[in-house]
């Protein structure tokens, strides 16, 4: 576990996964070879070292240590959702998810100059053995490792260095983390308000094993105890801690929250969750590490706390939320009346963006930066946060980078054109109010029900303009479109998976009010992303209207 933090050193990263047991196996074969001073290791592992952004330090420093080597990624990789090139299926050499890799690394005497050959194989199991049970030499290429990352595996250059000159979302707010996490969502997230009322009445009146039965809990896990759940609400059982929490894109339901860590919520957030309950606020949800052949779509707007696998990249991967504001207590004797951002409930908020962030901004736009928190000219936190928002769903943004975007967080491209930022900052307002479901255009549906007037999820499926809601397909929403219907915000397929977390219940007025919301929110959004990209091209395009970005 010593040398694992060589590994680690300088990451500034707050989650790493870089203790398996793999990870400590490579580490302690490089110490053997760094005391002999010449050798070879090889080994069969995990493939996630070979290109994951929390292993780069890990990369840079195998470098250090050997001078030539060889690694073939066998893919089959379930959680990246790896296919084959051709489309075809692709499988694992193991029964086991995580993609596999063969790497030998060779530390050698008079040789000074690092080479490494990348190497892979695609297909079914079968074929994969026969390919290395034979003595057909595998074709390899040579790898430019390079920093910052040191990929052991090709990665294209293409539009690296105007990516590079935007400022990662991590660089530019202040404070950053995940939502919430239930660890038994079949208690800590219901539909309604009064489900979530009987819930903490049981919590309150029945037995930590009538509990468990009744909601089929299973086994309590580290983090997450019926009994801790049950202490919990008894101790803090208030009718406010029952608040909204966003559960998926556009799904609004609810939880008990009193933010203590292994309590009701296993993992509460708190730090995060506390800067969006104590005022009013957006956040930004995004991503890191983003696997499958799509292109990125990972970004929503919050203005409450939200579940950590609200956008489900990947299994397990977080989504963190990047507040606007961070609400801090009033000191003693401080006149929030007269702060310049304002003062809601005896906590003053102050913008979450960084003074380089914001600095970059005022040198792009070439305007002065003023009062305390130096926002550039006349521009307010809620103009950059939506001229990002804007940005994030430019289809020519996210095509044009999407290497870059599936392997860490977003960049923000700044203009050095106001005119373009104020039009941006515009239409990410509209998309703003759009997915918390404020615009006025909702009010206007473009879809109607057919069929039962209470119909009952049963089977979701879209034909013929219409999203079906029983296996009859005699009861839908009538109206759909089919770019509609495919719309994706994260990993979830919104008009589709709403509905699947409904399944087995009758929609009440309300459900189908707000479904019929949704599709226009996310009609208009398709609309609205396309303007975007046509107001950036009326600009000089992709690069041209953002040549003036400042260097992160």
């Amino acid at each position: 576990m010593g040398l694992l933090q060589d590994f680690k050193r300088g990451l500034g990263e707050r989650k790493l996964n870089l203790d398996d047991d793999f990870i400590k196996f490579i580490r302690f074969g490089q110490f053997a070879i760094q005391q002999s001073g010449v050798g070879v290791l090889g080994m069969v592992t995990n493939s996630t070292y070979l290109d994951g952004i929390t292993h780069r330090r890990m990369r840079e420093c195998l470098l250090e240590s050997f001078n030539c080597g060889a690694v073939l990624d066998l893919h089959g990789s379930a959680t990246k959702k790896e296919t084959c090139p051709d489309g075809s299926k692709d499988e694992n050499v193991f029964e086991i998810k995580q993609g596999v890799a063969i790497s030998i690394l060779a530390r050698t005497l008079g040789k000074e100059r690092n080479s490494l050959r990348f190497g892979e194989l695609w297909g079914l199991q079968d074929a994969k053995y026969q390919r290395l049970e034979s003595a057909v030499r595998l074709s390899s290429i040579e790898v430019e490792v390079a920093a910052p990352n040191y990929f052991f595996v090709p990665k294209s250059v293409e539009n690296a260095e105007e990516y590079e000159r935007g400022m990662s979302v991590k660089d530019a707010f202040r404070e950053s983390g995940p939502g919430i996490k239930t660890e038994r969502d079949s208690v800590g997230i219901q539909q309604t308000r009064s489900d979530m009322e009987a819930v903490i009445a049981d919590f309150n009146s029945m037995s930590v094993e009538a509990l468990r039965m009744k909601y089929d809990l299973g086994e309590d896990s580290r983090d997450w105890k019926v009994i801790n759940a049950k202490a919990d609400v008894r101790a803090n059982d208030n009718a406010e801690r029952i608040r909204s929490v966003q559960y998926r894109p556009f799904d609004f339901q609810w939880t008990w929250y009193s933010g203590r860590t292994r309590g009701f919520i296993g993992t509460p957030g708190y730090r995060i969750g506390s800067h969006m309950s104590k005022g009013p606020n957006l956040g930004l949800v995004t991503s890191r590490t983003v696997y499958g052949p799509d292109l990125w779509r990972d970004a929503l707007v919050t203005n409450t706390i939200c579940e950590f696998g609200i956008m489900a990249t990947r299994p397990g991967n977080t989504a963190p939320v990047f507040p606007l504001y961070l609400y801090e207590e009033a000191l003693e004797g401080f006149d929030v009346g007269h702060t310049s951002i304002g003062a809601v409930q005896g906590f003053s908020k102050r913008p979450n963006f960084t003074p380089t962030f914001l600095n970059a901004i005022a040198s792009a736009l070439q305007l002065p930066q003023r009062g305390e928190h130096g926002l550039p000219g006349d521009l307010t936190p809620e103009d950059i946060f939506h001229y990002t928002y804007a940005v994030f769903h430019s289809p020519g943004y996210r095509s044009r980078y999407v290497q870059f975007l599936k392997i860490d967080f977003p960049r923000v491209p700044l203009t050095g054109e106001l005119d373009l930022f104020r039009v941006l900052a515009q239409l990410g307002g509209e998309l703003t109010t759009l997915h918390l479901l404020e615009s006025p255009k909702l009010a206007q549906p473009i879809t109607e029900l057919v069929g039962s007037r209470n119909p009952e999820v049963e089977k979701i499926s879209w034909s013929q303009h219409t999203v079906w809601v029983n296996k009859a397909q005699t009861t839908g929403f009538q109206g759909v479109r089919e770019d509609v219907w495919n719309f994706h915000i994260g990993g979830y397929q919104v008009c589709e998976k709403w509905l699947k977390d409904r399944k087995g219940r009758t929609l009440s007025k309300d459900d189908i009010v707000h479904y019929q919301k949704i599709v226009v929110a996310l009609s208009e959004t398709i609309r609205l992303m396309a303007e975007i990209d046509r107001v950036i091209d009326a600009h000089g395009g992709w690069p041209g209207a953002f040549q003036s970005t400042a260097q992160a």
